[in-house]
């Protein structure tokens, strides 16, 4: 038997070499890497030695690192996005148009002609500039004057005027503009609806860039008119005043304002079908962004709707409430609520009728008119019920004025007690029958409301013949002549409060607006100071008096406050206005309306 030893001892002789042998190669290895690293002053692989490293790694490895490359470079992105790019501001960028639908054509696009017409009043404001605008908050600016100072006995204001100001043709704006402007106006040739309003003041051109207005007495609601646009005298100036409505400057106007006049569409019968304007680059404010805006015209509310609904338009000027819920694209299209300074009632034209000349007829006749019922029927509760002509937030409003509510079996009783019996359906009185004429303009909303009102009427016994006066008719065949026994329409009341153009006697006769044809002379002497004042209080108190004098005399009902409607393209941004005092009122920010957008890092 073979001894064990020797074997042990061979064995562990050759582990031993084996050991001996990898720690002299781990002992060279690191020798080497000191050698290279000795005779290099890189501490760290050079571009070339990175290059050759896909060479010596596995393919595990090389998955790995992609990885983690991948994760470096989302991190980095997300990393710049937050903190730079959210930094940065989104901004409205100079580009896009929009094309909105108006009801009825332009007659006259011309700033001191345009008042009965909401079409040449919309246009007049985007082409023509005044001394003086209002900004989204209905604070008056300038606009084409720089500045302006008032006289301590506030009956002379004076205007320095801008100077770098062009017409659309590249004309230069100066005071000679301004002058002959209100001088047109005060031309009774030139036929201007503002001729009374400025029929006392004088004004006169100081120098070429500074201009004076002189009031025989003062005006506090002066400021507020000088809104109004002026035209370029060169153009004008060899027009003779009575063919002023005439002219071709009527139709293709030249004026100063953010947008000009671009080209129009005529059907064969003249009448224009559609407006362009394109942006006015040189306009003496902030460039608009949006570049072109076009018009076109329609007969009545449900062709343009239909428009609308066809997307053949972006937008109505005005919808009637009834429109709203059945519009179509209403992910396209923001229907904008605007708080109107207006109202509607029923003026009463006493020297038309012998029934309404009688005052318990007209007290019988307020009695019965049943608002909440045309309010929610046909407005859709987007109006409130009112009983003075000097409306909610305004200055001198009186909400305890004398209200003749709902209640019918009052307006019987008042009436029984007159004398007047129910013969049949109606009431009658020594063989005459209790008969009124009600008049109103061919829009749907009117005659909704005067259908209720002739049923309300009808209740107690009163006969009412409805007379539907289409709308291009209503101002020269109806309300210039008073040709009507009762009217039911809807004045604006303007920026200032003052309603001296609406009860003043003076302006009984058109184109005054006094549609009661009302007189009371102390009615007048009130009016006539509360213009003078400028303290708020006084001037207040002064138009509470004048609105118990209407409550007591009833020459007119007062009815609704609306709301206007305005659908506009969602598309279109930038559009800030919460109220209006004349449709026109919705294009007071147009330079801030803007389609494109762009990023801007903030300075």
């Amino acid at each position: 038997m073979d001894s064990p030893l020797p074997k042990l001892i061979t064995s562990l002789k050759e582990k031993f070499e084996k050991f001996w042998r990898t720690k002299m190669h781990r002992n060279k290895s690191q020798l080497d890497k000191k050698l290279v690293i000795s005779l290099s002053d890189k501490k760290f692989p050079s571009w070339k030695q990175f290059k050759k490293l896909p060479r010596i790694l596995s393919q595990s490895e090389k998955f790995i690192i992609g990885i983690l490359a991948a994760i470096i470079f989302i991190g980095l992105i997300t990393l710049a996005y937050f903190n730079i790019w959210q930094k940065a501001q989104t901004v409205a960028e100079n580009g896009g148009e929009y094309t909105e639908g108006l009801i009825g054509a332009p007659l006259y696009i011309n700033p001191i002609l345009a008042q009965t017409n909401d079409v040449d009043m919309d246009l007049s404001r985007l082409i023509f500039s005044g001394l003086l605008k209002y900004d989204k908050d209905f604070n008056l600016v300038p606009d084409l004057a720089e500045k302006y100072e008032i006289s301590e006995d506030q009956k002379t204001y004076t205007f320095t005027l801008k100077q770098d100001v062009k017409w659309h043709d590249g004309e230069s704006f100066s005071a000679a503009d301004v002058v002959a402007t209100f001088m047109s106006i005060q031309d009774e040739q030139y036929k201007s609806p503002l001729h009374r309003t400025f029929t006392s003041v004088t004004v006169e051109k100081i120098d070429d860039f500074t201009v004076k207005f002189t009031l025989v007495e003062p005006y506090a609601g002066f400021l507020n008119i000088l809104t109004l646009g002026i035209l370029p005298k060169h153009l004008w100036f060899d027009i003779p005043s009575a063919n002023a409505k005439l002219a071709i400057y009527n139709q293709k106007p030249v004026g100063t304002g953010p947008y000009k006049f671009k080209s129009l569409l005529k059907e064969k019968n003249g009448v224009i079908k559609s407006y362009t304007l394109e942006k006015n680059k040189d306009y003496n404010g902030s460039e608009p962004f949006l570049e072109r805006l076009t018009f076109k015209f329609y007969p009545d509310d449900q062709t343009a709707f239909d428009a609308l609904n066809n997307k053949n338009i972006e937008g109505i000027g005005f919808l009637p409430e009834s429109f709203i819920e059945k519009l179509q694209y209403k992910t396209s299209v923001s229907t904008k609520m605007l708080s109107l300074a207006q109202y509607s009632g029923i003026y009463f034209n006493q020297n038309k009728s012998e029934f309404l000349s009688a005052k318990y007829i007209r007290e019988a006749l307020s009695y019965a008119i049943n608002r909440p019922k045309m309010i929610a029927d046909v407005l859709n509760n987007q109006a409130q019920a009112i009983y003075s002509p000097i409306l909610p937030g305004f200055l001198g409003n009186y909400p305890d004025i004398k209200k003749y509510e709902y209640q019918p079996k009052e307006s019987a009783k008042i009436l029984l007690a007159n004398g007047w019996a129910l013969t049949g359906d109606y009431l009658k009185k020594k063989d005459k029958e209790l008969t009124i004429k009600l008049t109103t303009v061919e829009q749907e909303e009117y005659i909704k409301i005067a259908n209720i009102i002739k049923e309300d009427w009808n209740t107690i016994g009163v006969n009412v013949e409805l007379e539907i006066v289409p709308k291009e008719n209503i101002q020269k065949d109806i309300i210039n002549p008073r040709n009507y026994e009762a009217l039911l329409y809807g004045e604006i009341i303007g920026y200032d409060v003052d309603p001296f153009a609406f009860w003043h006697s003076s302006q009984r006769e058109a184109p005054g607006v006094n549609l009661a044809n009302y007189a009371n002379r102390k009615v007048d002497q009130l009016l006539e100071d509360a213009r003078k004042i400028t303290d708020p209080k006084i001037r207040s108190e002064k138009y509470i008096e004048f609105q118990k004098y209407l409550a007591e005399d009833l020459p007119a009902i007062f009815l609704y406050n609306p709301t206007y409607a305005y659908p506009i393209a969602k598309k279109i941004k930038g559009f800030q206005l919460t109220k209006i005092v004349l449709p026109s009122d919705r294009f007071i920010n147009i330079e801030d309306w803007y389609v494109k957008t762009k990023k801007e890092f903030l300075k």
